[in-house]
């Protein structure tokens, strides 16, 4: 069994940055070793905080190893996009001339012209990285017509069911 008891200076450390950082990432880290640093067991603190055992485990040694920087240093960088420079160039050019509704529509031109199949919520994140971002569109009320305008189509429409009414 390892001893994972930690200083009162390194506890009130880990407490302080706990307070100050705004990513519940980091957040679940430091609380996995605040708590194992109480002396709580590895199953506990993984049942509470929704974790395996092991990852609990290895957020202890990644402290013990380089502190917090090393706790704290995220890992994890996304994946390649699927289409290369010049494709990418293209759908952007693409973009400012052709509005779309929702990234499934710009997953479907996609996939049509090369052939590369993306989510949903991968094409968001693409468009995302291009600069792209939503906007719910506003309403506008719409404009009226001319006086004039208007009482021609009434007596057109008045004609219409004249001649409609004539039939049946």
């Amino acid at each position: 069994m390892n001893d994972y008891r930690l200083s009162d200076e390194e506890l009130a450390e880990l407490r302080a940055v706990h307070r100050r950082v705004r990513d519940i990432r980091e957040a679940y880290r430091i609380n996995a070793v605040i708590l194992l640093g109480q002396g709580r067991g590895v199953k506990d603190i993984a049942d509470a905080l929704l974790l395996d055992p092991e990852t609990v485990r290895s957020y202890f040694k990644r402290y013990q190893k380089g502190g917090l920087d090393e706790l704290l240093r995220m890992s994890y960088v996304g994946s390649e996009a699927l289409l290369d420079s010049t494709q990418l160039r293209e759908l952007d050019a693409h973009l400012q001339s052709t509005l779309y509704q929702t990234a499934a529509d710009v997953a479907r031109y996609v996939e049509q012209r090369w052939d590369v199949r993306y989510t949903s919520s991968g094409m968001n994140a693409l468009l995302h990285r291009l600069g792209y971002v939503y906007k719910k569109p506003t309403l506008l009320p719409g404009k009226h017509q001319p006086v004039e305008v208007q009482e021609a189509f009434v007596s057109k429409y008045q004609d219409f069911k004249d001649k409609k009414s004539e039939r049946t």
